[in-house]
């Protein structure tokens, strides 16, 4: 099911696969470097800011800029300052990334601790788009997003229906048979293509200001400056520098060849007339003789583009399209490397020729080929679709094959055409593209040759009699019919390249690699901390809680000595317990002196009911003393 997914859309956005530390993980000590592991290359733009959190307060601890490792094209590293000197707790990676190869923004957070979690997790690792990634709002549809989808669905469009424009013209319409109405066709597709070359020009202009405006908006500060380093220094800007470079070109070789390259041919001798053509025109000069006088004087030579013209047409559209596989981070992720490019080119050069050229059939050739022209043309029409016939079934058939090889690097499991949005665009995009084909077979294989029996049929009646009547009526309705199916293809196939927009815009689902992550040992290092001993003024205070896991009522144990090492047992301990990092409600307990020890209990529900990182408020009340305050952190597990 995976056979029709676009190469173009496969273009996995850069996402975190993996990390050191790991997200999510309690480690021993403060590293001196934090490396982030991407799926797809990614800009020298990118960027991490990593924060120690304390009492609430982020503190960035970024010793210099990220880098780009120059090894691994997939690696950035950010380095610590002073990491001996960092203090134990929970810190927080804040991550920008641009894809080196189509230049979207990503963003996300990592989380670590040393020596203590504070985040609700020990030991625990945590790796997929629920942590690193911030896929809800990288995937969210704004105003943004939805501007960036419907200029990527025109650009698409435009290319399509310029590659079908040029693939007809070229290898359908030539001299022959008809060929004074292809010079009427190609009058009338100048405007055409000068509309195909402008929408690609502003979408690609479009484009590059919506990656820029993503970019500013993940930026924690705006920095006109970086967005200005996305053209020269990504894979990207370069190819769309290249990609508008090319369009220009296009542009103009279309103003001068239309102007000055043309070649009008020799006046070929007469073409023998047929009996079909003889009775239709008989009966058109007795119901309009103007207009059967123009149809034949029209010469059947028209002025046609040379042979190196055609050539260079259909090199600059194949580098264009180029252009776009380079810019599609699928072909960095297949192998072999080299026929993931050539079959991410075939996908949109076939395309273009079969969704292309059923759309310049339905709204170019059917329309000029209409009413009582139609009739007189039919032998036009019938040689017309006979020639473009093998055309079309060679794109649907190359796209099917293409799109197989491309389409299992996309989705790997079927479930993700159901749970992921790319996946269920693509679920959609399926449906619609069957259809298509369906409507595509059905045109060519079912009506085709119904009309070209009917052309046949037609000349052997005469003019005034009632079967001709009844065979042009029956002629009519079968051009309807065609013209119907075909605009019904064109239809779908715009509804296909929305999908494919919509795929760019999500990406494929992530794809980590096959590492099992598992608890880390509690060592010396890393154990969670139930027990400490502090000094308060002249007193030296243990405290313990047992036994430091959720789901449990929980017994705060204090020891008091005093500075000579003294039991103290006159004292009141007052208790404040609460989480540091999330307010689950103050828990609170007070114990009267009398006993060396003090033991307060609080409920499972009352307090300590969640995992992370607690502060338990002591405070010490002796009689003619001053009170004395201290704060313990313990960490509970899960």
């Amino acid at each position: 099911m995976t056979l029709l997914v676009s190469p173009t859309a496969a273009q996995a956005h850069a996402y975190v696969i993996g990390s050191d530390p790991v997200d999510g993980s309690t480690i021993g000590k403060v590293p001196a470097e934090v490396h982030i592991y991407f799926n797809a290359p990614i800009s020298s733009i990118s960027n991490a800011h990593i924060y120690s959190i304390q009492n609430g307060n982020l503190n960035e601890v970024n010793a210099a800029p990220s880098r780009v490792s120059p090894t691994n094209a997939q690696e950035l590293i950010t380095s610590i300052k002073t990491p001996d000197t960092q203090p134990e707790g929970s810190y927080e990676v804040i991550w920008t990334a641009i894809a080196n190869n189509d230049g979207n923004t990503t963003y996300g957070i990592i989380g670590f601790d040393v020596g203590y979690s504070g985040t609700g997790v020990d030991g625990t690792t945590t790796l997929g788009p629920g942590s690193s990634n911030n896929l809800e709002s990288v995937q969210k549809i704004d105003t943004t997003a939805i501007l960036s989808i419907a200029w990527e669905w025109f650009t698409i469009m435009a290319l399509t229906f310029w590659i079908g424009l040029l693939v007809v013209e070229q290898l359908v319409l030539s001299a022959g048979r008809g060929s004074g109405i292809f010079a009427q066709v190609r009058k009338r597709t100048y405007a055409l293509e000068w509309l195909s070359l402008s929408v690609l020009l502003c979408g690609e202009i479009l484009s590059l200001i919506l990656r820029m405006v993503r970019l500013a908006n993940a930026l924690q500060q705006l920095d006109v400056s970086i967005l200005l380093r996305l053209i020269p220094e990504t894979a990207y800007g370069s190819i769309w520098l290249l990609r508008v470079l090319l369009i220009i070109t296009a542009m103009l070789f279309l103003y001068f060849t239309h102007r000055h390259k043309q070649v009008q041919l020799p006046e070929p001798e007469p073409e023998p007339i047929t009996n079909f053509e003889r009775l239709s025109t008989e009966e058109m000069k007795a119901i309009n003789p103007r207009k059967t006088r123009l149809l034949l004087e029209t010469s059947t030579a028209e002025p046609i583009p040379a042979p190196r013209h055609n050539l260079i047409w259909l090199l600059l559209a194949g580098l264009i399209t180029l252009t776009f596989v380079f810019t599609s981070s699928v072909v960095q992720v297949l192998t072999p490397h080299a026929s993931a490019i050539v079959f991410s080119w075939l996908y949109l050069i076939a395309q273009g020729i079969w969704l292309g050229g059923f759309a310049y059939l339905a709204y170019v050739l059917l329309p000029l080929l209409s009413s009582a022209e139609l009739e007189y043309n039919t032998e036009t029409l019938t040689f017309l679709l006979r020639r473009l016939t093998p055309i079309l079934l060679a794109g649907m058939g190359i796209q099917l094959v293409a799109g197989l090889f491309i389409g299992e690097a996309s989705i790997n499991d079927p479930q993700q055409l159901v749970t992921n949005p790319f996946g269920r665009t693509l679920l959609i995009q399926i449906v619609v593209t069957v259809i298509t084909a369906c409507l595509s077979v059905y045109a060519i294989c079912w009506i085709r040759p119904k009309l070209t029996h009917q052309a046949l049929l037609l000349p052997v009646v005469k003019a005034d009699l009632p079967a001709r009547r009844t065979r042009q009526s029956e002629l009519n309705g079968t051009r309807r019919q065609l013209k119907l199916t075909a605009r019904s293809l064109v239809v779908c196939g715009a509804l296909i390249l929305l999908c494919t927009a919509l795929q760019q815009f999500f990406a494929p689902p992530i794809e980590f690699p096959n590492v099992k992550y598992d608890r880390q040992p509690i060592t010396q290092q890393n154990r969670p901390v139930t027990s400490q001993t502090r000094q308060i003024g002249d007193l030296s205070v243990n405290l313990q809680l047992l036994p430091g896991r959720v789901g449990y009522a929980h017994t705060v144990i204090i020891l008091i000595n005093d500075n000579k090492g003294r039991p103290v047992t006159n004292a009141q301990v007052n208790l404040t317990v609460n989480m540091q990092l999330m307010d689950m409600g103050e828990g609170q307990a007070s114990v009267q002196g009398g006993n060396p020890v003090y033991i307060a209990t609080f409920d499972k529900h009352a307090a300590f009911s969640m995992a992370g990182l607690w502060d338990i408020k002591v405070e010490i009340q002796r009689p003619n003393q001053k009170t004395l305050t201290e704060t313990f952190k313990i960490t509970l597990t899960a």
